[in-house]
């Protein structure tokens, strides 16, 4: 039985159809979740943003906070509380964490973004060690070992669907890496560092991928990139690049109909349902979008595209508040990290 389910019973045990907000023991707490991933038994992992700076485990009905010291690193110039340091393992010292996975041993990765590396905890015993990049901004270590690398804000990190790669948007360096989780070897897989953006039919390693916010891959091995300031989504398949949601490249409201014509407005977090569509979240309009890749189209399946914070009795009549995060559990249901209103909801797959 998943350990999912005394979490969906802390729900107040709703019905099937309806939307709810997690509201079991540590909820009140939680600050910004940006995003959260799945183990295989059922347990959620997510990160906290600035404000908190924290990793937190779902389960069994409540929140606890597995690592991170907690500081607000917002501020310009602040620091960690002392003795903690910036980089520190043990306590893990964290900072504008953006995405978290689970890989297929258990262990946890979460993109410690303004930190420039990526992390990974022990499934057991929470211990956070350095997995990929040193720490200081640049770009380097192609084609050698992940830990001796450099990212400049590596933003996403998720599992491939083999469960044998890492793919990560490295923000500003304009690129998506791969790391192999056996040999522990990074590459660029798309982007050649220049800002910009891609044009259909593109050599996917000597185009531009500005502003690579996130990246997920497809079964098929499509690997799709979310390019936030150009408001698009990119398909990289067989090394080659195309624009498949809003080929215009210009901000404007959620509307359903043809992907290609589609606009956006600052997407945020790209991932896989169980179908092979693409959950985009949309956030600076307020939504969950879904594009098929098979019939070309996009349609909005959370929010109105109006901030706020009503919680109605679908998904379409569910306000959202800057939402940075969306995940499939392994009960089928759909569970959205609704940033800035500070919880999450949980709801029916659509």
């Amino acid at each position: 039985m998943s350990r999912l389910l005394p979490c969906l019973l802390a729900l107040a045990c709703a019905p099937l159809g309806a939307i709810e907000v997690f509201k079991g023991p540590g909820s009140a707490d939680l600050h910004e979740p940006f995003s959260l991933a799945f183990d295989a038994k059922g347990d959620a992992y997510g990160v906290e943003f600035q404000p908190t700076n924290r990793i937190f485990k779902l389960h069994d009905g409540r929140i606890d906070y597995i690592s991170g010291v907690r500081w607000d690193s917002a501020p310009k110039g602040q620091q960690p509380p002392a003795p903690a340091k910036r980089l520190d393992l043990s306590p893990a010292v964290y900072d504008g964490m953006h995405d978290i996975a689970v890989g297929p041993d258990g262990s946890i990765y979460a993109a410690d973004s303004f930190q420039h590396r990526i992390i990974r905890l022990d499934p057991k015993t929470h211990a956070t060690t350095g997995f990929a990049g040193t720490g200081k901004a640049g770009f380097a270590g192609d084609g050698g070992p992940a830990d001796r690398a450099q990212f400049n804000i590596p933003m996403c990190a998720v599992i491939d669907p083999s469960g044998k790669f890492m793919i990560v948007a490295d923000l500003v360096n304009q690129r998506v890496r791969r790391i192999d989780l056996a040999t522990k070897t990074i590459t660029t897989i798309a982007g050649n560092g220049q800002k910009g953006f891609p044009k259909d039919g593109d050599d996917a390693l000597q185009t531009p991928m500005g502003d690579a916010r996130a990246a997920c891959m497809a079964p098929d091995g499509t690997t799709y990139v979310l390019l936030r300031n150009s408001h698009a989504l990119g398909a990289v398949k067989d090394g080659k690049v195309t624009l498949v949601v809003n080929k215009a490249l210009k901000p404007g409201p959620a509307t359903d109909g043809p992907a290609a014509e589609a606009r956006m407005n600052g997407p945020k977090y790209v991932t896989m349902d169980a179908k092979g569509n693409v959950l985009i979240l949309d956030t600076e309009n307020h939504c969950l979008r879904l594009f098929d890749p098979v019939k070309q189209t996009i349609r909005t399946i959370v929010g109105n595209g109006k901030k706020g914070a009503t919680v109605g009795a679908d998904w379409a009549g569910t306000q959202l508040n800057r939402p940075h995060g969306a995940r499939l559990g392994p009960d089928g249901r759909l569970t959205v990290t609704d940033t800035y209103n500070n919880r999450i909801l949980v709801g029916p797959a659509t």
